[in-house]
């Protein structure tokens, strides 16, 4: 099988198939732009990271931003919490799939090693005796040879609940695919080995929610986040059978945009500000039309639309595309105030401030770049400190001269008037 690699936002010239680059494009959509060459096909994939089978070879997909901050910039999502406490050997590794899969076993073996959690489950079982609940309903119905037994409903206490049903789903994908490293995939078995009379489903809401209702399973929160990442990156064939993994793609977007929605969700409760958090908003009378903006800080009459971006333009500046979009927010809001986050692959913030004339009124939007490239243990505290610029810009005032008279301020108070309704 052929390597080919391709890195993120960066063209290059492969010489694939026209079969080859349709079975890419299958699994990456708009992900991954293609254009015929002499020598095959130019492709330039963005907002991704990870490998998809094609016929003949895999194709790499490396992220622009090191392997090593994706995965803390994924705990911090998951989380809320800063990240380095599993970062001990690990910081000379550059590949994201031999990363991401010796830092969950690291971290399922840890759990392992405290002894695995049990929890009640409900069960529906026959019984010859009583136990639980009696289903009267069922068993009125059976024929007398048959009412031996009863049928009860009742809760055992067992290791096979959904956090560890989930740790062994991702251990099983682990344990299947040798993109991961031979020695990953052996400690995976082994791993899988203590969790007999589990049974493997990637069911990772049901997790999420018994850990957050159960103290005793709160220190499963980090390995079932990466558990997250691997069961949702996993190709269609990465099910139990002797089928190779067929793809494996992080979706880099999602990742940016829940961790710059926790870092202002918390930063804006210490400053007593409302942070609302994908709120649709009506563009037309009749309410056919919405739009839902990331983020929008609200203190008083004072707002401002955040939208966040996984994008690395070599320009310095986002599309214009992505102003526009955030104009027809600020409208809708009734607001002067505006911003897009961006990453940035450096380790110093970015922070520029254009006045947008648009719609009547001249709007301040500023596009605040979160440094990624520094640390990785790093990575929590610049998502803090740009949620904490954008939440002391709230405070600050709009400049006299910016806002337009007479129809612009009856357009803005009719959309304020519409997001109070919303609210």
């Amino acid at each position: 099988m052929t390597p080919w690699v391709l890195t993120e936002w960066e063209w290059a010239e492969l010489p694939l198939s026209a079969e080859a680059v349709l079975a890419a494009q299958a699994h990456l959509g708009s992900a991954l732009s293609a254009e015929p060459s002499a020598g095959g096909f130019r492709l330039r994939a963005h907002g991704v990271a990870g490998m998809v089978a094609l016929p003949g070879g895999v194709l790499h997909l490396r992220p622009q931003v090191p392997s090593l901050h994706l995965l803390a910039l994924a705990d911090y999502a998951a989380r809320g919490l800063s990240w380095g406490e599993d970062l001990v050997g690990m910081a000379g590794t550059q590949e994201l799939l031999p990363l991401l899969g010796s830092l969950y076993v690291r971290r399922v073996e840890r759990l392992a090693r405290g002894g695995w959690v049990h929890g009640y489950q409900e069960e529906e079982a026959e019984q010859p005796v009583l136990r639980g609940r009696w289903r009267v309903d069922r068993d009125i119905a059976r024929p007398p040879t048959h009412r031996h037994r009863l049928t009860c409903r009742f809760d055992d206490f067992t290791r096979d609940v959904a956090p560890n049903r989930v740790l062994l789903a991702a251990l099983r994908v682990l344990e299947r695919a040798s993109l991961f490293g031979a020695a990953v995939s052996a400690r995976a078995s082994a791993l899988a080995a203590t969790l007999d009379g589990v049974h493997a489903q990637a069911a990772v809401r049901a997790a999420q929610k018994v850990i957050a209702s159960d103290r005793r399973f709160a220190a499963y929160g980090p390995a079932v986040g990466l558990a997250h990442i691997l069961l949702e990156s996993t190709g269609v064939q990465a099910t139990q059978g002797p089928h190779p993994l067929a793809s494996f793609v992080v979706r880099l977007a999602p990742l940016f945009e829940a961790a710059v929605t926790r870092a202002l969700v918390q930063v804006a409760g210490t400053r007593g500000v409302t942070c609302h958090v994908q709120r649709a908003l009506t563009l037309d009378a009749e309410g056919r039309l919405t739009l839902i903006p990331d983020i929008v800080l609200e203190r008083g009459d004072a707002r401002l639309v955040i939208d966040a971006k996984y994008k690395l333009p070599a320009e310095g500046l986002p599309p214009a595309d992505d102003f526009q979009q955030l104009v027809t927010y600020l409208a809708c809001v009734g607001t002067h105030q505006g911003a897009l986050v961006l990453p940035a692959p450096g380790a110093v913030p970015e922070e520029t401030t254009l006045n947008l004339s648009t719609f009547g009124q001249t709007s301040q939007v500023r596009v605040v770049k979160v440094p990624l490239g520094g640390r990785a243990t790093t990575v929590g505290a610049a998502l803090e400190a740009a949620a904490e610029r954008l939440v002391l810009w709230l405070a600050s005032p709009i400049r006299p001269g910016q806002d337009a008279a007479g129809k612009a301020r009856n357009s803005a108070a009719q959309s304020r008037s519409r997001w109070m309704a919303a609210s």
